[in-house]
């Protein structure tokens, strides 16, 4: 079924098309299905305000990914490959031309012209604009070979959503037109940093934020994200990359982000609807006394050689 809410023209067709989101529902009852993301992620937006802990939940995902110029991959019964290339990668170096190759882990972030990416990524930024998609960052990532990340201003579940499965149509259309290829896999390069999507989180009721306390921090993140992070995890995780890419190790808390929450795990080629459901806000009260108590991770950054 249509939803008339998100219907849009669409920015990277040369004929004028009008392009709209619809739920799913069930073709006999005409209720909708059960298991449609959409559905489902307004039902989890529902559940939060039955709960009486907040009203809205505000979404901010960081979705990573990669820019490259040449992509070459095949398999048959025998034999498999693929092959990436960026005019950035530092196996580039000792080719000849103009040199500025980005070292791998050192792509945060340098300013043109060692990152060739900044008006490729300003048009992807207008291209998410027109849309109706607020912006508000854009810049080179960690690893080299052209990783980039856009930061969208934070918006409800499901709308956001929405805005990230546009995100990434957008991205991918506006890197094709300028003959090169976008990827949201998780771990395209060996020996480098991979692409996540880092969500930042926040709950709200009658206006105010539940995740600030005037004593420090107020628990609910803490509580119920460390609580459910099994689930969370292999709800979050489609493919083995993604699990690959970043197994459990350490989770914990800080005083630091205490008006938000913010849950690295994801990437970016999840479904965002499902996704962003499976994580939860926090449990109820009752649950919070049989929480381990443990105290907030502090750490100082060591200096890092120019």
């Amino acid at each position: 079924m249509p939803d008339p809410t998100t219907a849009f023209i669409d920015p990277v067709l040369g004929v004028p098309t009008l392009s709209i989101i619809c739920d799913v529902a069930d073709p006999i009852t005409r209720q909708p299905y059960s298991r449609d993301p959409r559905y489902i992620a307004r039902k989890a937006e529902a559940y939060l305000k039955q709960t009486g802990i907040a009203d809205t939940s505000f979404w901010g995902p960081e979705a990573e990914f990669f820019i490259f110029n040449d992509v070459k991959y095949h398999q048959d019964t025998n034999s498999a490959y693929y092959e990436v290339d960026s005019q950035e990668g530092w196996w580039n170096s000792g080719l000849g031309g103009r040199g500025g190759q980005i070292p791998p882990k050192r792509g945060y972030f340098p300013v043109p012209p060692t990152d060739t990416l900044q008006d490729i990524r300003s048009e992807m930024v207008l291209t998410l604009m027109q849309v109706g998609i607020p912006i508000e960052v854009h810049h080179h990532e960690v690893a080299t070979a052209g990783q980039s990340e856009i930061g969208m201003r934070f918006a409800t579940l499901t709308r956001m959503a929405d805005n990230l499965l546009l995100y990434k149509y957008i991205i991918k259309n506006v890197a094709r037109k300028n003959g090169l290829t976008a990827t949201f896999m998780p771990k395209p390069l060996f020996g480098d940093n991979g692409s996540g999507m880092h969500c930042h989180q926040s709950l709200w009721n009658a206006g105010s934020n539940v995740f600030y306390s005037d004593s420090g921090y107020a628990q609910l993140s803490r509580h119920g994200q460390v609580l459910h992070r099994r689930p969370v995890e292999a709800s979050r995780r489609p493919c083995w990359p993604c699990a690959h890419r970043q197994l459990t190790r350490t989770v914990a808390w800080c005083r630091a982000s205490r008006r938000r929450s913010t849950w690295p795990i994801p990437s970016a080629i999840v479904r965002p609807s499902a996704a962003s459901r499976s994580t939860p806000p926090a449990p109820r009260p009752s649950v919070w006394s049989s929480v381990r108590q443990t105290p907030p991770v502090t750490r100082t950054w060591p200096s890092q050689p120019c």
